[in-house]
């Protein structure tokens, strides 16, 4: 085997021993083996891995390319071989061990006509409690409508889904696949970070009384 091979071998393992079952386990092997050919003796950074990442997805359907991304994302280190992020990613819980069925659109335009069209709007209170904290800050207002956007599309995305950190990842995971623009991708990231405390603190009646029974 190549490095990639091993490396994804590597990976397979581990979360099989955290505990994915052999149908995630066995889809996530598939997805590395259309992967993996696409690192063949590229350099071990960054944006060399995104290209190959890219192309991958181009070749997975669209309603499987957010968790097929978010495999992608965590064998990112693996590829790297980078042993201290992984011990701290595995000892965190930060490997995904569940396959996260989610809505996908060809754009965001697309997702926000479609939660548009079904009426959504159940926003948990995080979502007014976050935004009203960064109007009291002085964000601009142009500025402010347009996280409004981007979060409100995230929790549609994450409408159905257990009110758990790996759920959020995934849903994250899958917005970044409707934003074309680097820059975009990345101001979206650093958004999605800032506002998980409080989606995590504040989640919606529903998920309340789903954690309360648990």
């Amino acid at each position: 085997m190549n490095d990639a091979e091993t490396a994804a071998a590597a990976y397979l393992r581990l979360i099989e021993r955290q505990g994915a079952e052999p149908a995630v386990v066995l889809v996530r092997r598939q997805w590395l083996r259309r992967l993996t050919p696409l690192l063949t003796q590229l350099p071990k950074e960054g944006g060399a891995y995104r290209q190959a990442v890219d192309a991958f997805l181009e070749r997975i359907p669209l309603a499987d390319r957010a968790a097929a991304l978010t495999c992608a994302r965590e064998f990112y280190y693996f590829w790297l071989g980078d042993v201290q992020r992984l011990a701290a990613m595995a000892s965190s819980g930060s490997f995904s061990l569940r396959q996260v069925d989610l809505r996908m659109a060809q754009s965001l335009d697309g997702l926000l006509e479609r939660m548009g069209q079904e009426g959504f709007g159940r926003f948990p209170p995080a979502l007014d409690l976050y935004l009203g904290q960064l109007f009291e800050s002085g964000t601009d207002t142009m500025v402010l409508a347009g996280y409004e956007r981007w979060l409100k599309a995230l929790l549609y995305l994450l409408d159905g889904q257990p009110h758990r950190p790996d759920s959020y990842r995934a849903a994250v995971d899958a917005l970044l696949l409707h934003l074309p623009d680097q820059g975009e991708r990345h101001r979206f990231v650093e958004l999605a970070r800032a506002f998980y405390p409080s989606w995590l603190a504040f989640p919606s009646a529903q998920d309340r009384r789903g954690s309360s029974a648990a």
